[in-house]
């Protein structure tokens, strides 16, 4: 019997127990087993429901769950009724990041450090404010600070692996990840870190296998969604990837690379509507990045439009001449113009180069002619 069900079978026997009620959600939180922390909160008697413990312990169920709004009001009317506490000011700090509230997150993570001191969490907090801003140099000395506080801190350790694959360092963020699992083998960032770095040296088995690994206890992931869904792409498994890069641009509606996934699979699924709009979403991120143009330049192509399509091809290779979107484009213009010896060859080049990470030449030359034979198909 697991700690977890021998607290609820004492729970049952005093219902009104509320640090048995406490001591319950913990180690079904600390299980990662969200869904039975939530119905063990709803059976709670109301005089035991709006106890601070547990309140605080619901806003962390609603932050486990996604539930950010929720988090934060709850915490809120907390801090406002007198319930101070390092805890509960990192959990407001945490939901407002995960609204991308970077501003009030920072404000209250100082605040935080200034009222109750530096701590292993609040240094991780800071590291993750660092990363969305892409200050690499500076999360990692923050989270290094915060091993210093704490050696072998899980989540500063897998954090700062995942730190280093984002500052480009893929093969040094690996070795640290997989050393982070060897001891903590559920550690979210570790795993993220490890399946993306070998997502990127084409090892998809490894990937796919850390990727679901991490969504088993965190199926909110944004980054471990749509890397799924990139393997899943990768193994030809487009069906299978939709609904993954649908639910990360979901959870990542800022994150670009998922948004040009998305659209690459819908262009592969021949769902030009679907792929206008998810590369529209990507472009209004940031109008001046090339595969964006690129993408919305395949699909007015892909639809007939060749002058506009020509145009937004011309954009996205202005902006920069490796752009794979935009060589992709140009190798639809080229098609349009009667050379098909060469848009096939720089169709197949575009592919093995970067089109999709990791492909293989097969992997390549299949959806390239998966590709060609929808606008053949359209003619």
């Amino acid at each position: 019997m697991s700690q977890s069900e021998r607290l609820g079978t004492y729970l049952a026997q005093d219902p009104g127990n509320g640090q048995l009620a406490c001591d319950l959600l913990d180690a079904l939180l600390a299980e990662g087993d969200f869904r039975r922390a939530a119905s063990a909160l709803q059976g709670l008697p109301d005089s035991v429901a709006a106890q601070p413990g547990i309140r605080f312990r619901a806003a962390r169920i609603a932050l486990a769950t996604g539930d950010y709004g929720d988090a934060e009001e709850t915490l809120a009317r907390l801090r406002e009724q007198g319930h101070r506490s390092a805890a509960i000011e990192h959990d407001i700090a945490f939901a407002q990041l995960c609204r991308h509230r970077i501003d009030a997150a920072r404000a209250t993570v100082d605040a935080a450090v200034a009222g109750f001191g530096t701590s292993p969490e609040l240094c991780v907090l800071s590291a993750r404010i660092a990363l969305m801003e892409q200050d690499y140099a500076q999360a990692i000395a923050v989270l290094e600070k915060a091993l210093a506080l704490e050696p072998g801190y899980p989540v500063a350790w897998g954090l700062h692996a995942l730190a280093l694959l984002d500052a480009g360092e893929p093969e040094q963020a690996e070795r640290m990840a997989r050393a982070c699992l060897s001891g903590h083998p559920d550690q979210h960032e570790a795993l993220l870190a490890a399946a993306t770095a070998a997502l990127w040296r084409n090892d998809v088995d490894a990937a796919e296998a850390d990727y679901r690994r991490a969504l088993q206890r965190f199926p909110n992931s944004g980054r471990a969604l749509s890397g799924l869904g990139q393997v899943l792409m990768l193994r030809g498994q487009l069906q299978a990837a939709m609904p993954q890069l649908r639910r990360a641009a979901e959870t990542m509606p800022e994150h670009i690379g998922t948004w040009h996934a998305l659209g690459w699979a819908q262009l592969l699924l021949g769902d030009l509507a679907g792929a206008e709009n998810s590369y529209a979403r990507a472009y209004d991120i940031d109008r001046n990045f090339a595969e964006s143009h690129g993408g919305l330049a395949v699909v007015a192509m892909l639809a007939g439009r060749m002058e506009e399509g020509e145009a937004g091809m011309r954009r996205a290779l202005r902006l920069d001449p490796n752009c794979s979107s935009g060589r992709f484009a140009k190798s639809l213009w080229m098609e349009h113009d009667g050379d098909e010896e060469g848009a096939a060859q720089l169709l197949a080049q575009v592919m093995r180069e970067g089109a999709m990470p990791g492909a293989t030449p097969e992997q390549a030359r299949t959806l390239s002619r998966g590709i060609r034979e929808r606008i053949h198909a359209g003619r």
